[in-house]
């Protein structure tokens, strides 16, 4: 549990404010009795209390805005021992460790920290986000989660209600329940998509667009067959299928083997053609370009000399290339030749059947063909047929099992609304209740009373019922939940919070003059903090009055 809090910007009168203590059950922090006076920190103090259990709310607050930089240390309670740290808000990612002297030991990330206090808490439960769950049960002025027609959402009620009652599955500890069954749903959702990916890519038939067209085909196909039986028939000696598909292979293969000596006789034309380049080049001498000049006395012996050696310079390059060009086509018909060996050593390898005129095999296999293509049609039907019906299967237990875990999470709360309510209205007026209609779809509201006090009640009963059927460790009431309430209402509630023990209860209130004489008891009784104005303020000063120094 949280045990203290300090800060030495804490002041009243001028003077440094001692830690503040908490206990186990109701801390209350006390403001002005009359209500007299506001801005006085009660709201800045719950803030600071959750930056003290990971928030960062407190980090955009006017205290932080106004003041000194500052530290705020706090010291957390549990069956091993305490443990002591230290949060700035100029540096809200990091935690300091400290001991009980406020001296440094070392450092964590906020993430390490809150899944710190998640395993301490036993909050760290499957499916549930500890900051996320436990900030939606701290209602204070700022942290904009105090919309009473919206209590299970974040936001200011903008949070899908999706996500909300998924919050609620995983912190009654139902989270991966469900998550089984909905993996089954996605497989199977998975499964059709790669199904109709492989069609859109054609790496599958199309299927047929429904019984009707599944029907016709099977009438075609068994028409087919009896063409196919027939056809085989009239040959003089029987006909069996594997001989007629043997022969198509070797048809094919040999087809492919004459498409291939087409190709090794290009290539070898090919280097032929790059030999002569490269082995019968004429090139003149110094000596034939003498000779000519004995027919051209005045030819520029030198100029033609020159030329010669430009056109040697790129001959030579010319070779290099028609060098390159050699080697790669040999390498291609080597290439060719051995995928001919190949072929050659397939076709060897089915066994001979018997001669088909090219006449019987072209009907033979086109008949076979069409029957086939039919049929794989109907597979294909019958696949995504199987796949839908497995998509509806796994549904369908999504659902059942879904509608099990949020009925049973409904009665729980509702339940426990009611006997709240119970001691909060004497059992004179409406319970809230919950209504959670789907994974994705709540109700929330007191029947037949829509007034803003009723509903503020409503949500604080609520969040009383989680702390009593979950892991939640603590709630958290600014006075804003307070305010619109009656004060017999207020003083019913004071009652309740006191009797709740085993867990942590913060909250801030003012205005209870008018409050029973046993909820002035136990607020006295409960008040760890008190505030009221301007010297008397959280930090012994109001930065809102005109004469501040």
């Amino acid at each position: 549990m949280l045990k203290q809090i300090s800060c030495r910007l804490f002041r009243e009168d001028g003077q440094l404010r001692p830690p503040i203590n908490f206990t186990k059950g109701l801390n209350t922090i006390l403001g002005a009795i009359k209500g007299e006076a506001g801005s006085i920190g009660k709201s800045t103090m719950m803030l600071i209390i959750d930056f003290a259990f990971g928030g960062n709310t407190y980090v955009g607050s006017d205290a932080v805005k106004e003041l000194d930089d500052h530290t705020i240390y706090f010291t957390f309670e549990f069956a091993d021992g305490q443990y002591h740290f230290a949060r700035t808000p100029t540096d809200p990612k990091l935690v300091a460790q400290v001991d009980e002297n406020q001296t440094f030991i070392g450092t964590m990330k906020i993430e390490e920290f809150n899944a710190w206090l998640a395993a301490k808490y036993h909050m760290d439960l499957s499916g549930l986000k500890y900051r996320n769950t436990l900030s939606r049960f701290f209602r204070i002025y700022g942290k904009n989660n105090h919309n009473e027609l919206k209590p299970l959402q974040t936001r200011g009620g903008d949070e899908s209600q999706k996500d909300a009652i998924t919050v609620l599955i995983a912190l009654f500890g139902y989270y991966d329940e469900i998550k089984d069954f909905k993996e089954q749903l996605q497989q199977a959702e998975n499964k059709i998509s790669a199904f109709k990916m492989a069609r859109r890519y054609e790496f599958i038939p199309s299927a047929v667009d429904g019984m009707t067209k599944y029907k016709q085909n099977v009438v075609e196909i068994a028409a087919l067959e009896e063409d196919r039986r027939k056809l085989a028939q009239s040959d003089e000696t029987d006909v069996e299928p594997a001989e007629i598909e043997k022969a198509n292979e070797r048809n094919e293969l040999k087809r492919q083997l004459n498409d291939l000596h087409r190709e090794i006789t290009s290539k070898q034309d090919e280097l032929h053609l790059l030999d002569l380049n490269l082995h019968q080049g004429a090139y003149p001498t110094e000596a034939d370009l003498k000779s000519l000049q004995e027919f051209f006395p005045y030819a520029n012996l030198a100029k033609l000399m020159e030329i010669e050696k430009f056109h040697t310079k790129i001959q030579a390059i010319l070779g290099e290339e028609l060098e390159a060009a050699h080697t790669h086509v040999t390498r291609q018909l080597a290439t060719l030749e051995g995928q001919a060996t190949e072929l050659l050593s397939s076709i060897d390898s089915i066994p001979a059947s018997k001669a088909f005129t090219d006449e019987f095999l072209d009907a033979y296999t086109s008949l076979d063909r069409r029957i086939n293509k039919l049929q794989d049609e109907n597979d294909a039907f019958d696949t995504r047929d199987r796949l839908q019906k497995e998509k509806q299967e796994a549904n369908t237990r999504y659902q059942q099992q879904l509608d099990a875990v949020l009925s049973y999470i409904e009665t729980a709360i509702d339940s426990q609304m009611e006997a709240i309510n119970e001691e909060v209205t004497g059992g004179e007026y409406n319970a809230p209740r919950l209504s959670l209609n789907a994974f994705n779809s709540y109700d929330f509201e007191t029947p037949r009373d829509k007034g803003t006090g009723t509903n503020h009640r409503g949500v604080i009963i609520y969040d009383l019922a989680i702390a009593q059927n979950t892991a939640l460790p603590a709630i958290a009431h600014d006075s804003i939940m307070f305010d619109s309430m009656s004060r017999t209402d207020l003083s019913n509630l004071i009652r309740v919070y006191n009797d709740q023990v085993e867990k942590q209860i913060f909250i801030a209130v003012d205005k209870v003059s008018d409050c029973t004489d046993e909820a002035k008891a136990i607020i006295q009784r409960t008040m760890v903090l008190k505030l009221d104005n301007n010297e008397h303020a959280l930090f012994g000063e109001k930065w809102s009055r005109k004469d501040r120094p």
